[in-house]
């Protein structure tokens, strides 16, 4: 994956692409980094090959350093992304271009001559349980730890909060809309939960039943508890998981 900021080559060193499906609709999310800088592509109702315009629904971030949410440029009006070729678990390939920017200094940058070849064959990444991880949850009983960030950022629906964390394969991620700060929040139906235990097709399962708790968001930390349950985004596969005695303590970025 690559791209020119202001017409100064940002070549990534490593990238990902992964869909979800929620609800009726598949979600497509690439991403792509090297060492602190990177891209973000998010297209909400992901189709396969075509022209994709950013919009509210569609969105386009080049992020200048990636642990400093508050540093993104984001586009949700100005721009496209070009899916050119895909195939379903074996790779996608594209380009894209948009103009981005900072909601906190309003300055911006023109991404161009953007460009993505990536392989969707899952590769296992090792696990681990070390002194980086800043959130902890029992899955089916078993304590993992994972590692990752927060952030609220507005949107057309309101302050939008994102917790995303990792380890290894594993993914354990939640968001709320309208967020509103310290307080309770039904996972379910104020946001989503979404728990991977492999990059797989099948390996992805999305609350249906969660609450969310707030206890704190000072000194650019955000932290909390919650719990959720929820069944296979495969629904033909009836599998589920139980995320119990969840705890974070998280960097947290407001937008």
């Amino acid at each position: 994956m690559s791209g020119k900021v202001d017409g100064v080559l940002l070549q990534c060193t490593f990238t990902t692409a992964q869909t979800y499906v929620i609800g009726d609709k598949t979600t497509l999310q690439i991403l792509g980094n090297k060492v602190t800088s990177g891209f973000s592509l998010v297209i909400s109702d992901f189709k396969g090959v075509g022209t994709y315009t950013i919009s509210d629904s569609n969105i386009a971030t080049y992020l200048p350093n990636v642990t400093g949410l508050q540093d993104a440029y984001l586009s949700t009006s100005n721009g496209t992304i070009k899916i050119t070729s895909y195939l379903a678990n074996q790779y996608i390939k594209g380009t894209f271009e948009f103009k981005g920017q900072n909601y906190v200094t309003s300055a911006t940058k023109t991404i161009s001559e953007g460009q993505f070849s990536i392989s969707l064959v899952p590769a296992k990444i090792p696990e681990s349980n070390n002194s980086t991880n800043n959130l902890s949850a029992k899955v089916d009983g078993t304590v993992t730890g994972f590692t990752g960030e927060a952030s609220s950022v507005m949107s057309p629906l309101g302050k939008l909060l994102t917790i995303t964390t990792v380890n290894g394969d594993k993914r354990l991620l939640i968001s709320i809309i309208d967020y509103k700060g310290v307080g309770t929040y039904d996972i379910a139906k104020d946001g989503t939960g979404v728990y991977m235990k492999d990059q797989g097709q099948t390996g992805s399962f999305y609350a249906d039943a969660g609450t969310l708790v707030i206890t704190s968001e000072a000194g650019n930390k955000l932290k909390g508890t919650f719990f959720f349950s929820g069944g296979n985004q495969n629904t033909t596969i009836k599998t589920s998981v139980n995320i119990t005695d969840g705890t974070f303590d998280l960097p947290f970025s407001k937008l």
